[in-house]
C-alpha cells in the first residue's frame, strides 16, 4: 500500500514537496501491525502541520499608522493633559490641581476651601503679593498627565511643581470618543483602544513603547473656544490644527493680559546694558486698539504694539514716537513667559542678550 501527499504543502512555514520517491519508504506490510500504525501516524502529524502558517499583524502601508515618538503624538498628549490654573490662587502652579476640600492658613487665619466657589475667600484675604497661602498637609494633588499624589509639605509640594511640564494645550480639545489601534512590531501583536475622555488619551499615550506604531480612526472632530469645530481626515490635518489653534489662543491669552491694568518696567537688558533706570517710575498702558502709552509725570510718549506669531513663537512688537535713550526699547520681543501680573520678553535677535520684563502695577 502506497500514500501520497498532494504538492504545495508546508510545514511550519517550510515548504514540503512530498513525491512517490519519498514515500517509497512508506510500505506498509500486513504481517506488521505496529509498524503500519506507527507510519500513518507519523504522516498524520505531518499533514497535520502542513496547515500551520505564522500570523504577522498588517501594519497599514498609506502613513497612516505613525511611530509612538512621531510630534504629533506629543501635541495629542499636550491637548488632552489636564489644566491646572483654574486653582492658582491656592498653588500658584498649572500643573497641579488641588483635591478638594483644603484647608489652608493665610496670615494665620484657617480658611476651609470646599469647593471653586471658595476660593473667593481666599482672594479676599490676599492683601499684596507678599503674602504666602500655606496649605495644612497633607493634601491630594493632580498632575497635568492625570497622575495623583499624596504631598505631605511645602517642600515636597515645590517639588512636585518643579518637576512637572506645564506644556498644555487647552485652547483645543478632541470630540471623544476615538478609536485607536497599537501595532507591536516587537511582539506581532494589534490592539484596537477607544479613549472616551482626556485621562485615557494620557493614559494611553503613557503606556506607548519603542518600536510601536498607532493609527487613529478617522475623521476626527477637534472642539475650538468658540464652541467651532474643526474636522480633520489624517495626522498631518491633526498637527497642523493644533499647532494653529494653540498659536491663537496663546495669542489671544497674552493680548488679554496686556491689556488689562498698567505695567512697570521692572528690568531692561539693552545690548548687555542694564538699563533699567531709565524706565524707573514710567507706566505702561497697552490699549486694545493697538496704541500704547509710557507716562511718567507729565512726560507721555505714545507708540504703538502689535502681537506676531513667528516660528511658532509669540512676539510683542513695541514702538514708541520716541528719540534716544527711549528708542532702545523698540523692537520685535520674544515672549519667554507670562502670567497675569508678568510679562517676561527677549530680544528678537538670537545674538545679543536684550531682555525687558514688565510687572503689573
Amino acid at each position: 500500500m502506497k500514500i501520497f501527499l498532494g504538492k504545495g504543502r508546508s510545514f511550519r512555514g517550510i515548504p514540503v514537496l512530498l513525491t512517490m520517491k519519498h514515500l517509497r519508504s512508506f510500505h506498509f506490510k500486513a504481517s506488521n501491525p505496529f509498524k503500519v500504525w506507527a507510519q500513518l501516524v507519523f504522516l498524520l502529524m505531518v499533514m497535520s502541520g502542513c496547515q500551520e502558517e505564522e500570523t504577522f499583524i498588517q501594519i497599514p502601508t498609506d502613513g497612516s499608522a505613525i511611530p509612538a515618538s512621531s510630534p504629533v503624538v506629543d501635541l495629542m498628549f499636550r491637548v488632552a493633559k489636564l489644566d491646572g490654573s483654574d486653582d492658582n490662587i491656592l498653588d500658584n502652579s498649572s500643573c497641579t490641581t488641588v483635591v478638594l476640600p483644603v484647608r489652608v492658613t493665610l496670615d494665620g487665619k484657617i480658611i476651609q476651601v470646599n469647593t471653586p466657589a471658595d476660593f473667593v475667600l481666599v482672594e479676599d484675604e490676599l492683601d499684596d503679593d507678599d503674602d504666602v497661602v500655606e496649605f495644612i498637609y497633607p493634601i491630594q494633588i493632580i498632575l497635568s498627565d492625570f497622575t495623583q499624589a499624596t504631598i505631605s509639605s511645602r517642600q515636597e509640594l515645590n517639588q512636585k511643581i518643579a518637576n512637572c511640564k506645564d506644556d498644555f494645550i487647552s485652547c483645543i480639545n478632541f470630540k471623544y470618543p476615538l478609536v485607536l489601534t497599537i501595532y507591536d512590531t516587537n511582539n506581532q501583536v494589534a490592539n484596537v483602544v477607544t479613549v472616551t475622555n482626556d485621562e485615557s488619551m494620557c493614559n494611553f499615550i503613557k503606556q506607548l513603547r519603542s518600536g510601536t506604531l498607532i493609527s487613529l480612526e478617522f475623521p476626527v472632530t477637534m472642539l475650538l473656544p468658540n464652541s467651532s469645530q474643526v474636522v480633520v481626515s489624517n495626522f498631518n490635518q491633526l498637527e497642523q490644527a493644533i499647532v494653529s489653534a494653540d498659536n491663537s489662543c496663546h495669542e489671544d491669552d497674552f493680548i488679554k493680559i496686556l491689556t488689562t491694568g498698567t505695567w512697570r518696567v521692572e528690568l531692561f537688558i539693552n545690548d548687555s546694558s542694564d538699563e533699567t533706570s531709565t524706565w524707573t517710575d514710567f507706566v505702561f498702558a497697552f490699549s486694545p486698539n493697538g496704541t500704547l502709552t509710557a507716562t511718567r509725570g507729565a512726560l507721555v510718549i505714545t507708540g504703538n504694539w502689535f502681537t506676531d506669531t513667528d516660528d511658532g513663537e509669540l512676539e510683542l512688537n513695541i514702538q514708541l514716537n520716541a528719540g534716544n535713550p527711549y528708542d532702545d526699547i523698540n523692537e520685535d520681543w520674544t515672549v519667554l513667559r507670562y502670567t497675569s501680573t508678568t510679562i517676561e520678553l527677549s530680544g528678537d535677535d538670537d545674538d545679543d542678550d536684550d531682555r525687558l520684563n514688565f510687572k503689573k502695577i
